[in-house]
């Protein structure tokens, strides 16, 4: 009995096996959905939870999502999806769909996959931003547009109109004690789309031609520049963080501003959201730009079916609800405004008014290239530079060149063409010439591998290291630099967009100094020419101030001095800390109404300068805010160099009379060369290249005018999308600098025979 139990366990336990195993193997497995996303914190947070409650009831599916860096989503959208590769979908601005459209091989048109009665959850504003040539590429998911938001101990009621606004902002401000009934970033056009949108024109005509200078547009500069030059009513120089600690402070009445504001508002503040009011100048409203977060589709997803699934669950009224309440979204699918939780909210409720008359942002692909040049373009306005029309004209044709040369650069991708004789020719005789030394000492070279092997082992990570990070990037932006690769193109066959010299002669060649004619004439700023001079100026200024100053600075503290360790850990501890911080801190120290320079002006009885305004000044600020960078470095090195002089010398020169002046130019200056010119040669280059400090300082205000060649490229590569014509621009200062490189060592060569 005992017997026929224990069988008949086996039996069981081995039947138990083998459904397993039959479930095992023909059991369907679960299809993996990858999603990519630019949420951080909270928003992070409901989106994780909605996944994980949706892959938890679908047996079918199951989502992983991936955080990537905001910084860096559409590069990596643009590297992977276009190469079959990265996520099955995505959530994303809805701003890039004309460029990914027209690529056709970065998003999916979804119109035929998605019914009616999914797109009935949104308003028609919000599907009309996701379509582009009259197809759907996605489906809304959340949305951000800006209102206004005022603090109720200074303003109890919101304004309902522009004329209301502008006599409840006088009667606030007071600029000498830095109070302003208004504030927010109006030199961004994100921002400065309320007042172009009101006068119903826009950037883009009905059939989406470029209509800058439109007499609408022309008007809202205009007004504009009434409102910060003749009113007065808002700060100089304005950024988000400016507008955040002013309204945490009490000291900006109303700021026009988004949701992302309000999760940063101090908790002591009594604040209200209302839609933006309507402007008395023409009679409609404020109507902010509204970005739209869409989710959408990779064309290379084997998993199509099971995405659509997601995204009709993402953008359903429940997961709707959940974005709204624990991720502080405002969600696109309009049900979750009737839920009582969400309809109590008056800010939320309010940003949902301010929909009604917000405008999506154009998704075509020229707006990728119009924010920079606009953002300068509202900076010269308002400080007076410039005329709203005649530089609205200037920005009209300057934005028609760079999208009439994208569009031409991916209309030549379509032709095929084969690289020439010539250039061939020229690779392979650059390749030959880098060879041969090796060829003829190839027995040389076979010995002292045999003999050194073991060192060669231990180097190898490093000469990969330099293979990967340096050669290689360097030889792919030198054959780059012959394409014509732009926005429009990076994503076709490389010898479909070889151009040749193309774009060194382009660069080289560009003589045009001036803008305009007669009396009406500027210069120039993006000329090449003027960049190189800039750059030489800026070069030459901080490498003889950075150096003079250190100089004088380590003389004094080579002597025996009280306090001589402190003063040198005091004066080293600029260098210690980031660049990039003390750039930032400088900027805000150079801010005309808010910073410690002007404050100390006006102290001693001078008048502030607007120091971002004029190419002099601004400048100044750069050359000031790297020579304080660059003394710790070369006092350092110079203060090493006069310690190994011989003491001896100097009181020899003593006996014999010689006084200071003559033993600093007989024995100092002599013995300091060998230290000295290395560390001039490291300064010209750091600085010739000084991208940080340009860059976060002054970003090459006014217009431009003091970019260097560095940011010039930059500028050409991210902000005018031409990628060929920036590794070209880049290949023009590397040889610049290789022939500063072969000057010097000519000039160390002949001082050494000198001696």
């Amino acid at each position: 009995m005992i017997e026929t139990s224990a069988t008949r366990l086996l039996g069981q336990v081995f039947l138990l096996l083998l459904a397993l195993v039959a479930q095992l193997v023909y059991a369907q497995p679960r299809e993996e959905l990858l999603l990519w996303h630019g949420y951080r914190g909270e928003e992070r947070r409901a989106l994780e939870q909605l996944l994980e409650d949706y892959n938890r009831n679908q047996p079918d599916a199951r989502v992983k999502a991936l955080a990537v860096p905001f910084g860096s989503f559409a590069d990596k959208l643009s590297a992977a999806l276009p190469r079959g590769q990265g996520p099955d979908l995505f959530i994303f601005g809805h701003d890039r769909i004309g460029g990914w459209a027209r690529a056709g091989n970065t998003v999916a048109p979804v119109d035929d996959l998605v019914p009616a009665r999914v797109l009935a959850r949104f308003p028609p504003s919000l599907v009309e931003a996701m379509r582009f040539e009259g197809r759907l590429y996605g489906l809304p998911f959340n949305f951000k547009s800006t209102a206004l938001i005022y603090n109720r101990a200074l303003v109890r009621h919101a304004p309902e109109t522009t004329d209301e606004l502008l006599a409840l902002a006088r009667a606030r401000t007071d600029r000498r004690r830095g109070r302003f009934g208004l504030a927010y970033s109006y030199t961004e056009p994100f921002f400065h789309g309320a007042l172009l949108n009101s006068f119903g024109s826009g950037p883009f005509d009905a059939d989406g031609r470029l209509a800058l200078d439109s007499p609408g547009n022309v008007r809202s500069l205009e007004q504009l520049a009434r409102w910060v030059r003749e009113e007065g009513i808002l700060p100089e120089e304005p950024n988000s963080t400016l507008v955040t600690n002013l309204f945490n402070q009490g000291r900006a009445a109303m700021v026009i501003s988004g949701p992302w504001l309000l999760g940063e508002i101090s908790e002591g503040i009594d604040y209200a959201v209302a839609p933006l009011p309507q402007n008395s100048e023409s009679g409609r409203p404020l109507a902010p730009w509204v970005a739209v977060e869409g989710l959408f589709l990779s064309p290379w997803s084997g998993r199509q079916q099971a995405a659509l699934g997601l995204m009709n669950y993402l953008t359903g009224e429940r997961a709707a609800l959940h974005m709204a309440m624990a991720g502080g979204q405002l969600p696109a699918n309009l049900n979750a405004y009737t839920h009582p939780e969400v309809a109590r909210d008056a800010n939320t409720m309010a940003f949902r008014r301010q929909l009604e008359t917000a405008v999506p942002i154009p998704n075509l692909p020229q707006m990728t290239l119009l924010w920079k040049p606009l953002e300068k373009a509202l900076n010269k306005v308002v400080k007076g530079s410039a005329s709203p029309a005649g530089e609205l004209q200037r920005l009209q044709r300057e934005i028609r060149r760079d999208v009439a040369n994208l569009q031409a650069a991916g209309d030549r991708a379509g032709r095929p063409r084969s690289i020439p004789a010539w250039a061939w020719l020229g690779l392979a005789l650059l390749a030959l010439a880098a060879l041969s030394p090796a060829l003829r000492r190839r027995r040389r070279i076979a010995a002292a591998w045999r003999e050194h092997r073991t060192a060669y082992v231990y180097i190898l990570p490093a000469m990969l290291g330099m293979l990967l990070l340096v050669f290689f990037p360097l030889l792919y932006g030198f054959l780059l630099s012959f394409t014509d690769t732009t926005l429009l193109n990076e994503n076709t066959p490389f010898l479909s967009r070889w151009q040749g010299l193309g774009n060194y002669a382009s660069i080289l060649g560009d003589w045009n100094f001036w803008y305009g004619e007669g009396a009406g004439r500027s210069i120039n700023y993006d000329n090449f020419y003027w960049t190189l001079l800039v750059t030489i100026c800026w070069t030459a200024g901080n490498v003889v101030l950075s150096v003079g100053l250190a100089l004088v600075l380590a003389l004094a503290l080579d002597k025996p001095i009280l306090g001589r360790t402190w003063f040198r850990l005091l004066l080293i501890l600029p260098w210690a800390i980031p660049n990039y911080i003390t750039a930032l801190v400088w900027k805000g120290m150079f801010h005309p109404q808010f910073g410690v320079v002007n404050q100390a002006l006006q102290v001693v009885g001078l008048a502030p300068v607007a120091w971002f305004d004029s190419v002099g000044a601004s400048f100044m600020t750069g050359l000031v805010t790297n020579v304080w960078l660059s003394i710790p470095f070369m006092m350092v090195v110079i203060l090493g160099g006069l310690q190994s002089i011989p003491r001896d010398l100097y009181e020899a020169a003593r006996v014999e009379g010689a006084g200071r002046w003559c033993q600093f130019r007989a024995i100092t200056l002599p013995l300091l060369k060998p230290v000295l010119v290395p560390a001039i040669i490291l300064s010209v280059v750091w600085t010739f290249n000084m991208f940080n400090v340009i860059y976060l300082v002054s970003d090459g205000a006014p217009a431009g005018a003091n970019d260097i060649l560095i940011t010039k490229a930059f500028r050409i590569g991210f902000e005018k999308y031409q990628y060929a014509y920036a590794a070209a621009y880049s290949m023009v200062i590397l040889a610049l600098l290789f022939a500063y490189a072969m000057w010097q060592m000519r000039v160390s060569r002949t001082l050494e025979a000198a001696r």
